[in-house]
C-alpha cells in the first residue's frame, strides 16, 4: 500500500461527492474546530456551492454518541466529517447507514482500517503514509475536490495554510514534505504561492525590524517576544541602520550579513537570560516562507504562516464560523473582527506564559519532559488554549526537543494533565497516553495528534509521573 493506492481512494471518494452534487444531496459538513478543520470545511463547501450542490458546514470541539445521535435527529441526506471522527465508523454505520464520509489524517487503527467495507474512511495511515507530517485534513479536502475539478487547484493555498497550522514543516529549514509538497507544487505553478528562505519573524515584509522580531510568537523568544522596547536595544547595539529616510527598515529591506547579525544579537540575549550557552538558533530562525501573492502585502492573509495563526484564534475564540467566511473570500468585516481578536488572543497568550515563566516554583525540567503547573492561571476546561499554550512553549528553546506536561487542578479529587511535545525523534505521545490508560485505574485519557489530555484522580498523581518518566525515557531510546 502506498501513493497509488491513496490516490485510488482520493478519486473514488471525489466520485462519491460529485454524486452528492449532482444528485443536490443535502448534505452537513462536520469539523473539528481548529485551523486545519476550518480549511477542510471551506474546501469542500467551496467545490460543492461552486458546482451548484447543497451543503452546510458546522464546526465542533468534540464528537460523541449523543452529539452523533443530535445529528442524526436532523435529517440529512449526506454527512461529511473532516478533521474528526476517526474511531466512530461503527457509530456512524450504526446512525448514518452507508451515507457519510470521514477526511482525517489521524492515526486510525487497523480494525478500523479492517472493517472499512464501504470504503467510507479516507485516511492517508491507511496506505502507510504519514498523516503526522506529509499531509493534512485540509490537504486531503484539497485533493478531493481537485479530483472532482482541476479548476479547483486555485485552492492548494488553504491547503498549505492547513499543514502550517498543524506544523507539519518539518523538513529541512522548515520546510513542507510529502503530499503537502506536492499539493505546494500546485501552488506555485499556477502563481499563487511564493517561498523563499529567509529569517521566520512575523510580518518580516511590513513592520519595523524590532517590532517584526517582537511580533513572533513561535518560536517563544524569552524576553523579546512581545516585548518591542527590548527587540529595539537590541537593533540598536548591532550597529544595523535601522532606518533609511526617516522610514524604520522592515528585515526584507536588509542583507543577508545584517540578518546574521540579528540572530547573534538575540544569541547573546538568551545566553544570558539562560545562563547557557545558545547554539544553532539559526536553525530555528531561518526557513521556508510562504506567501500568496493575491493577498494584500502585508496584511495577516499575505503570508501562510500568520493566515494559520489567524485561522487558530478563529477556533480558540470560538469563532471558526468567522474562519470560514475569511477562506471563503471574505475580506471586511470577518477579516476585522479575527484580526482584533487574534491581536486580544496573543496578548493573553504573552502574559501567561511570560507568567509561567517568571514563577520558577511552576517548572520542574526533568531533562527529557518538563512539569508545569498552572494551577490558578487557566481554567481546566479550555482544553484548546492550553493547547496553544504548550506550543508556544515548546518552541521555547530551553524547552524544545522535550515533552511539556501541563497540571491544572479540575476540584479536589481530579486534576488535568496535557501531555504536548516537539521531540525530534520517536516520541509518540499518542503512544504514551494508551500505554497510560492502559496502567492507572481511574484514569481518563484523549489525544490529538501530538497533543494527549488525562484526567486522573489526584490520589494516582505520583504514580502518574513515575509511569510517565519511565515510558519517556524508554520511548526515547
Amino acid at each position: 500500500m502506498g501513493y497509488k493506492e491513496f490516490y485510488e481512494n482520493v478519486n473514488s471518494t471525489s466520485e462519491k461527492v460529485k454524486n452528492l452534487i449532482n444528485d443536490r444531496k443535502d448534505t452537513l459538513i462536520v469539523s473539528n474546530s481548529s485551523c486545519d478543520g476550518i480549511v477542510s470545511a471551506s474546501l469542500l463547501i467551496r467545490a460543492i456551492w461552486k458546482l451548484g450542490g447543497k451543503a452546510t458546514a458546522r464546526f465542533v470541539n468534540k464528537i460523541s454518541q449523543e452529539s452523533i445521535a443530535d445529528l442524526k435527529s436532523e435529517d440529512h441526506e449526506f454527512y461529511l466529517f473532516t478533521e474528526l471522527g476517526t474511531g466512530l465508523s461503527e457509530l456512524f454505520n450504526k446512525f448514518f447507514s452507508k451515507e457519510w464520509i470521514v477526511l482525517d489524517h489521524r492515526k486510525l487503527s487497523f480494525a478500523e482500517i479492517a472493517t472499512d467495507d464501504n470504503n467510507a474512511i479516507l485516511n492517508p495511515w491507511k496506505y502507510d503514509i504519514d498523516g503526522d507530517n506529509e499531509v493534512t485534513s485540509g490537504g486531503i479536502s484539497y485533493l478531493l475536490v481537485k479530483g472532482i475539478d482541476k479548476r479547483f487547484t486555485n485552492l492548494s493555498p488553504l491547503a498549505i495554510v492547513s499543514a502550517l497550522g498543524e506544523y507539519q514543516d518539518v523538513g529541512d529549514k522548515r520546510s513542507l514534505i510529502g503530499l503537502n509538497n506536492e499539493i505546494l507544487k500546485d501552488s506555485e505553478k499556477n502563481g499563487l504561492m511564493q517561498t523563499d528562505i529567509d529569517l521566520l519573524f512575523s510580518f518580516n515584509e511590513s513592520l519595523p525590524i524590532h517590532e517584526s522580531i517582537a511580533n513572533t510568537s513561535i518560536p517563544y523568544l524569552y524576553g523579546i517576544t512581545s516585548n518591542s522596547d527590548k527587540c529595539l536595544e537590541l537593533m540598536k547595539n548591532t550597529n544595523i541602520n535601522l532606518k533609511k529616510d526617516g522610514r524604520w527598515k522592515t528585515i526584507a529591506d536588509i542583507n543577508q550579513e545584517e540578518k546574521f547579525l540579528i540572530i547573534e544579537s538575540i544569541k547573546n540575549h538568551l545566553s544570558s537570560q539562560m545562563n547557557r550557552n545558545v547554539e544553532n538558533l539559526e536553525n530555528i530562525l531561518i526557513g521556508y516562507t510562504y506567501v500568496l501573492p493575491t493577498e494584500e502585502y502585508g496584511s495577516h492573509l499575505y503570508d501562510a504562516r500568520r493566515f494559520s495563526e489567524l485561522l487558530n484564534s478563529c477556533a480558540l475564540s470560538m469563532k471558526s464560523g468567522i474562519g470560514l467566511s475569511i477562506c471563503l473570500g471574505e475580506r471586511t468585516e470577518s477579516l476585522e473582527e479575527a484580526e482584533r481578536d487574534l491581536q486580544e488572543f496573543k496578548n493573553t497568550s504573552q502574559k501567561l506564559v511570560s507568567k509561567i515563566l517568571k514563577e520558577k516554583w511552576r517548572i520542574s525540567d526533568k531533562g527529557l519532559f518538563v512539569f508545569i503547573s498552572a494551577d490558578g492561571i487557566i481554567e481546566p476546561d479550555y482544553v484548546g488554549y492550553v493547547g496553544y499554550l504548550s506550543r508556544l512553549l515548546t518552541s521555547h528553546y530551553q524547552f524544545m526537543n522535550k515533552v511539556i506536561i501541563m497540571k491544572i487542578v479540575i476540584d479536589e479529587n481530579y486534576s488535568k494533565y496535557f501531555l504536548s511535545s516537539d521531540y525530534d525523534g520517536d516520541m509518540n505521545v499518542e503512544q504514551m497516553a494508551k500505554e497510560l490508560s492502559n496502567t492507572i485505574d481511574g484514569i481518563t485519557v484523549t489525544f490529538s495528534n501530538a497533543d494527549g489530555q488525562i484526567i486522573i484522580p489526584s490520589a494516582q498523581e505520583d504514580t502518574l509521573m513515575s509511569i510517565i518518566s519511565k515510558l519517556i525515557k524508554k520511548i526515547s531510546k
